[in-house]
């Protein structure tokens, strides 16, 4: 996202981790970019709704601030969470973030600002302060879902602080790209941000285009001497070209150029438009006590028509190919409200009390159709090898048309006890109640209704000891589930799969936490098993539809370094050793067999270098062992190591940046979407930003 604006680029690293909490932020007047702008942000509130120390989180989390993101030139959230251990890219179809989070899929458990935030889209860092992944079942904060974790984006506030920046980015293969970022006070109990992007660049990839454009405004209001209320706004507009990458061949990816294109030229096309709106209302009633309520409303519209490879390619070098469009039209409502109790009175134990209830209301609309001539999705006929594009069809022949309303409610209760200078507990229990209605009116499915209703349990419980006042040595045992409909818009799609039973998950770790060099360096170690049962998963013949792959044991360890070792030298690095096997025979899959696209191994390590106020240069290499591409083992993708570098030139008023990433041109294949829609890595490209504070 380049240097978005330096002012709020600064300042976020000192108080972006309130994340709306209501408490009041430092006074900070930033007038020149910083070499200690760091790497590390040692206090959020994602992993217990409270405003608390990584050092006291019984649970692996890692922060990625914003200027690791500047720095890396990070141009989407999956470019982000490569700096998070155990955390893998799934393709989704060319037009969604998706993620496996300690080897489960994932393509929901996103929120912004600790409020679910499941559309499916491609989530841009324009406006975002810092990205936090927390590891493990997160459902007693979070609700249904996040049996491997959760994604939090915590975004750029409304604080007050004088805020004028721009950016413009160029690079490989048409890129180009701009942000905006202007802010400042509204009298004396007022303030306003407002911050916008565009871009419209092409791809490696052969015919790719991407145009979008989104802006965002905030406004803050001081109600009193106690209470502050947030508004704000947020219009996404993109654009693209659907690109599910290349088919296999003999268990590999086929050997063709990393640009080669397979699917319909003229066809292929993926519009998302995402408005929403925020509100959160905070009151403190006392130095202990505070009460808040946050809102979303979120209207979003897809459509996407693909052609892409329906088979592997054969002897003969020939294939099929596969189509299909799709309309969905999700309207969703989100509030949450909290009470914090502090009772810290000076005794050897202390209580931090969080009670909450958490309302939703989702309805989706869902219309895919097919091709007229064809069988299912699968197109007529083989297409060479040579030439594998097929012309437009046409497609009028319904495969589903769905209408479902998703209802939740969850309440929970949380207490971080401290017992004295060694010992910490956290505990919390959570009751949610989810239901799904869903009409269906493809003619000549029955039953064209269904309902169904879960209602679960999620526990956590965690202990800390702490020898000394940076070391913390924890064990934390957390339970979460996942409904067959946690995502409306790909759960509903047939009656006969609306009703199979929730997900269940367990997951045990345990972990040290050490802050180092007067808390400016971080290193967390972390051992884990994740127990999953009644697991579903999509058919590795990328047609969407749900099997059931039974039970899963995912089990492994991570290791991550984030800070600075001087006052010039920041690193950001992470390893993760995981381990994901299913356990247990079923009609679809084999007990042994790899869960796909989580590698055995995975590493990143970036770090950056100072060597006064005006230059820098930062690297890294980042990697994984071979991966399976499904449940399947069919298809194997080879191992790599990628090496990326950055210099940059800054002064007090702007600051240029240039970024090789791919430097040695490794040819490799980062992800899929099943056995035969796999995505070749960019080759070597350049990027160049300026960024400019007035």
């Amino acid at each position: 996202m380049g240097a978005t604006a330096f002012a709020g680029a600064a300042h976020a690293q000192d108080a972006g981790t309130t994340d709306r909490s209501g408490t009041d932020l430092p006074s900070i007047t930033v007038t020149a970019w910083r070499a200690s702008q760091g790497y590390l942000i040692p206090v959020g509130s994602t992993a217990t709704g409270t405003d608390t120390p990584s050092l006291d989180v019984p649970q692996s989390i890692q922060v990625i601030p914003e200027a690791v993101l500047r720095d890396q030139g990070a141009q989407s959230l999956g470019d982000a969470i490569r700096n998070a251990p155990g955390v893998a890219l799934r393709q989704g179809e060319g037009n969604r973030d998706e993620l496996y989070i300690r080897g489960v899929k994932t393509k929901s458990d996103f929120f912004r600002d600790g409020l679910r935030d499941d559309t499916l889209y491609y989530r841009d860092l324009y406006n975002i302060a810092h990205v936090d992944v927390l590891q493990g079942p997160a459902a007693i904060l979070f609700g249904r879902g996040g049996a491997g974790g959760v994604i939090n984006l915590v975004t750029k506030q409304a604080d007050g602080q004088p805020i004028r920046g721009a950016s413009i980015e160029v690079g490989s293969w048409g890129h180009l790209r701009g942000t905006f970022d202007f802010g400042g006070a509204l009298g004396s109990a007022a303030a306003f941000r407002i911050m916008g992007m565009g871009e419209d660049s092409a791809s490696y990839r052969d015919h790719y285009y991407l145009q979008r454009h989104a802006i965002n405004p905030e406004f803050r209001f001081q109600l009193g001497e106690r209470t502050q209320l947030d508004l704000g706004v947020s219009y996404l507009n993109d654009h693209r070209f659907d690109d599910r990458g290349v088919p296999s061949r003999d268990g590999r990816p086929v050997d063709v150029p990393r640009g080669k294109y397979f699917g319909s030229v003229e066809q292929n096309l993926s519009r998302t438009r995402v408005q929403s709106f925020d509100a959160k209302i905070t009151h403190q009633f006392s130095d202990q006590v505070s009460l808040s309520n946050a809102f979303r409303a979120t209207d979003n519209k897809r459509l996407w028509v693909m052609a892409y490879p329906g088979s592997a390619v054969n002897d003969a070098d020939e294939l099929q190919l596969a189509t299909y469009a799709r309309n969905v039209d999700r309207l969703s409502y989100f509030d949450r409200t909290q009470l914090v109790v502090d009772f810290d009175q000076g005794s050897v134990v202390t209580h931090k009390l969080l009670l909450g209830t958490e309302v939703s209301w989702q309805r989706d609309n869902d219309l895919q159709v097919l091709p007229d001539n064809g069988k299912k999705k699968i197109l007529p006929g083989m297409y060479p090898l040579s030439n594998p594009i097929s012309l437009p069809v046409t497609m009028t022949k319904i495969d589903f048309d769905n209408h479902a309303v998703g209802k939740e409610f969850g309440v929970y209760a949380q207490d971080q006890i401290s017992m004295g200078s060694h010992w910490m507990a956290l505990l919390g229990v959570r009751r949610d109640r989810y239901s799904v209605s869903a009409h269906y009116l493809k003619p000549g499915v029955t039953p064209n209704y269904t309902h169904n209703v879960d209602s679960e349990w999620s526990p956590r419980a965690g202990l800390i000891y702490k020898p000394v006042e940076n070391d913390s040595i924890y064990a934390s045992v957390t339970q979460s589930y996942t409904p067959n409909a946690f995502n409306l818009a790909v759960s509903q799609k047939k009656p006969d799969t609306a009703n199979l039973p929730p997900e269940k998950d367990t997951n045990y770790e345990i972990g040290n936490k050490l802050d180092l060099f007067d808390g400016r360096l971080a290193f967390t170690a972390a051992v884990f098993q994740l127990n999953l049962r009644h697991v579903l998963a999509e058919k590795a013949d990328g047609s969407g539809d749900k099997v059931m792959t039974g039970a899963e044991r995912n089990r492994g360890y991570s290791l991550a370094l984030e800070g600075a070792l001087t006052e010039r030298w920041s690193v950001y690095a992470n390893y993760s050793h995981l381990n994901a096997v299913i356990t247990k025979d079923t009609e679809d899959a084999k007990a042994g067999n790899r869960e796909g696209l989580v590698p055995k191994q995975q590493f990143s390590i970036w770090t950056r270098y100072a060597f006064n106020e005006h230059w820098g240069l930062g690297g890294g290499l980042r990697g994984e062992s071979a991966k399976h591409t499904s449940y399947t083992n069919a298809v194997l993708l080879p191992g790599y190591t990628q090496a990326d570098v950055m210099a940059y030139y800054q002064t007090d008023h702007y600051r240029v940046q240039f970024n090789v990433n791919n430097l040695t041109d490794r040819k490799y294949y980062s992800t899929a979407n099943g056995d035969d829609e796999i995505m070749p890595a960019a080759p070597r490209n350049a990027m160049l930003s300026l960024s400019v504070n007035f």
